[in-house]
């Protein structure tokens, strides 16, 4: 956050220092801070066309007042660059833990049912997206970007998109940031605005070029973007929350989130198809 404000992005909170001049206060191994509370706001809805193509210009703006951020001894980062083939691999293997623990119960769930119901699907639509990951030219646009010391960040979402009473745009919560391409961030707004039945190329096509007015990219981008949609991402994560993580949500809650990540792979994979083909 200090870095973007060094770079003169000012629409972020300003962090409030504490009784002894410090940005941060350190418990344990943890450190926290506070920021000034934004007057005003509200999250952006990204049911608007406006306040998508808003929020995309702005999120081309953080990528390049990321740059030349460079790490000191004491951080210690997320770091995704080149792993996507290697963290999409992982994942799926996961996925095929998910099975075992699965068939190793004596009695299995409607949730259980639906979930190994779909998993070959789902693991061919992995394999499907690192194959397509690989035959782009991820590794040459990553050793290009890399030089550019740019960081993501990493929940793009629309709650973290407030637009004050000015209708002046901020960015918060930071607690995800990471090292890697923006075309993660960029991918994930793609998602988070047209999952759910609105897969179209048109928003894609806005999202694209509001981005764009302020942050650079080509054609070979799109592939890659187009791989990294096309991973069962949903899929895995309801999978890590219910047998891993255990979260303490009921059955009707996981049944349903699943039955909408369901619902909607088949027009997302009919728009994938089309998006990695578009030109720019």
């Amino acid at each position: 956050m200090k870095h973007l404000q060094y770079n003169n992005f000012s629409k972020i909170p300003q962090i409030i220092p504490n009784n002894k001049g410090l940005d941060y206060i350190k418990i344990g191994d943890f450190y926290g801070y506070i920021t000034e509370w934004i007057e005003g706001s509200r999250q952006c809805n990204y049911s608007n066309p406006v306040e998508v193509m808003m929020a995309a210009n702005k999120l081309g703006q953080l990528h390049e007042k990321s740059k030349n951020f460079y790490i000191t001894e004491n951080m210690k980062p997320r770091i995704g660059w080149f792993k996507w083939p290697k963290t999409f691999q992982t994942r799926k293997d996961e996925i095929l833990d998910f099975e075992k623990r699965i068939l190793n119960k004596n009695k299995k769930s409607e949730f259980d049912n639906f979930y190994i119901n779909i998993l070959e699907d789902e693991i061919e639509r992995a394999d499907r997206s690192i194959k397509n990951l690989c035959e782009t030219n991820y590794l040459n646009v990553m050793l290009r970007q890399i030089e550019d010391r740019c960081f993501c960040h990493h929940d793009y979402a629309n709650h973290n998109i407030l637009i004050d009473s000015e209708n002046q745009i901020y960015i918060i919560d930071f607690d995800y940031c990471m090292l890697d391409t923006k075309l993660h961030d960029l991918a994930s707004i793609l998602i988070r605005v047209m999952k759910n039945g609105k897969w179209d190329l048109k928003s894609a096509e806005l999202i694209l070029n509001s981005y764009r007015k302020e942050s650079y990219i080509d054609k070979e981008s799109i592939p890659i973007i187009a791989a990294f949609m096309e991973f069962p991402q949903d899929y895995w994560q309801i999978g890590i929350q219910h047998y891993w993580e255990k979260q303490p949500w009921s059955e009707e809650f996981f049944f349903n989130k699943l039955n909408r990540y369901h619902e909607d792979r088949e027009e997302r994979q009919e728009f994938i198809e089309k998006f990695r083909r578009i030109n720019i």
